[in-house]
């Protein structure tokens, strides 16, 4: 074996090295135990009510998700599509145990860009949404669960409505 040989073949471990070294950093996550990916197209239902004084309203719209996992510490991506034709962003964080916190469902804050909404209520002022930052939310087999209450202006009413949702979907397979 020629010197030049084994300069060569000593970089060449080097260099096989420091690769096994920086793929054992990319894949090791300081959070804890990846969640399973959320991959996946959801079909499923939309029920909103809301709540004005002494009037409530019950509403169920039918859509579609298409999520794919980023392979970043549970981060996903994708879109919903309303059987209306509305469609918009939605990502979120998928974690160990199947919780979920939607960070975006429309544009951020959460639901309060969504034209279906505006298009059911249009009294309401959705932009004003009450405080909803995180939509939480579970995944348990190839169902996902989001839901939870808050409050929007609406016109004709002293005090914010209560608005309420809960959003169920299956993967299709």
């Amino acid at each position: 074996m020629t010197a030049c040989s084994r300069k060569l073949g000593a970089l060449l471990a080097i260099a096989a090295g420091a690769g096994t070294l920086w793929a054992a950093c990319v894949s090791y996550d300081p959070t804890g135990p990846h969640a399973e990916a959320i991959n996946g197209r959801f079909v499923g239902e939309l029920i909103t009510v809301l709540q004005v004084a002494t009037t409530t309203r019950q509403d169920t719209s039918l859509l579609a998700l298409t999520l794919r996992d980023s392979v970043y510490r549970g981060r996903f991506y994708g879109f919903y599509r309303f059987t209306a034709g509305d469609s918009g962003l939605v990502d979120g964080t998928l974690f160990p145990h199947g919780r979920v916190e939607v960070s975006h469902f429309g544009l951020w804050p959460p639901l309060t860009y969504v034209m279906h909404l505006w298009q059911l209520y249009p009294a309401c002022d959705f932009p004003r949404l009450g405080p909803l930052y995180i939509v939480n939310g579970n995944v348990v087999g190839d169902t996902l669960r989001l839901s939870d209450t808050t409050t929007v202006p609406c016109s004709g009413s002293a005090q914010p409505a209560t608005f309420a949702f809960q959003l169920v979907g299956v993967r299709q397979r």
